[in-house]
């Protein structure tokens, strides 16, 4: 009987082998996302800084700081509605109940209240410095508006027009901020401390402090009810809180330069863009985080949001001097 044995593999023939492995792992990473054709916002110029979804309109809500524009683009359509003239914007986000968009406002330091239908400025909260995140409870009717320079969040009624309460928050400045389910609490990015505070929308009090250790500079955050875990975003690392207990239970790289993330609530999925042009797709499991693959993103973009109803990761970001937003389709 003949034996056949393996020969040694030549240098081109492990270098051809090397390519097409690469190739095969780029083209499974790349399919967790397909790019759809990005849309030109016509007019508009320079950075973003925070998208939001409006899910109950289908629109993306686009903090142009660049731009000194508070965008509105129609998802349906795929069209930009309109750059409200607010000068410069950070975030926004939605008060379905009386029709108004809550922004983030500079130049001067503020927040400006935005009619969700007429798409112009219905009047303005002055705060004391500049702004960045904002949130809103629909139980209370209350914005959560954070100050872009100092620990931090200012409690507003937009109602009365008038700044309500001062959260101090320790350390050199706060990032994103996000509710549980039925509002019970709030979530407060601290970057200075690398920590995460607790408070409780009822009397506005602090009540916990977790901490990220040995992971610094969380920014984006979403909560993740079926789990009752809070997904916070590092530099280099996605972790997930246990809200019960406020420990750290599971983490999955990321990028190093992050600012914002997303999360698809029915699909379980995290969507983590880095400015460094790679978006980390990370699925929450029981068991933990596992992180699906990282997708390339066009260098800078750290802006992202999920459109509910259809699933569609949403990117905006500048380049060449105009400005783009585009849907990247997720695949299950």
């Amino acid at each position: 009987m003949k034996i056949f044995r393996h020969s040694k593999p030549t240098k081109a023939g492990a270098a051809l082998f090397a390519t097409v492995s690469m190739m095969a792992s780029l083209a499974s990473h790349a399919a967790l996302l397909t790019p759809g054709e990005p849309v030109l916002l016509k007019g508009t110029k320079k950075n973003f800084d925070f998208i939001r979804m409006d899910a109950h309109s289908n629109r993306l809500l686009l903090g142009h700081s660049g731009n000194k524009t508070f965008d509105v683009f129609d998802i349906a359509s795929n069209k930009l509605l309109k750059s409200v003239a607010t000068s410069t914007t950070q975030d926004a986000t939605v008060d379905e109940k009386r029709g108004f968009y809550y922004v983030s406002g500079n130049d001067p330091s503020r927040m400006v209240i935005v009619d969700s239908t007429k798409l112009e400025v219905a009047g303005e909260v002055p705060t004391p410095a500049d702004t960045d995140l904002i949130a809103y409870n629909p139980n209370t009717g209350l914005v959560y508006e954070c100050n872009d320079t100092a620990g931090e969040v200012w409690v507003i009624d937009p109602a009365a027009k008038t700044i309500t309460t001062t959260i101090k928050v320790d350390g050199s400045g706060v990032e994103d901020l996000a509710f549980d389910t039925g509002y019970k609490h709030l979530y407060q990015a601290a970057k200075g401390t690398s920590t995460i505070a607790v408070i409780d929308p009822v009397n506005n009090k602090i009540g916990a402090i977790w901490s990220c250790a040995p992971d610094k500079s969380p920014h984006g955050m979403a909560y993740a009810a079926e789990l009752n875990s809070l997904l916070v975003a590092c530099s280099g690392n996605l972790l997930m809180f246990d809200c019960a207990s406020g420990k750290v239970t599971s983490k999955a790289a990321v990028g190093g330069k992050i600012d914002e993330m997303a999360y698809d609530a029915e699909w379980h999925r995290a969507y983590v863009p880095s400015r460094d042009g790679k978006m980390s797709v990370i699925s929450i499991e029981s068991s933990g985080l596992k992180l699906l693959g990282d997708v390339p993103i066009p260098s800078g973009t750290g802006d992202v949001a999920v459109a509910p109803k259809t699933h569609t990761v949403w990117i905006a970001y500048s380049k060449g001097g105009e400005c783009f937003v585009q849907p990247l389709i997720p695949q299950k």
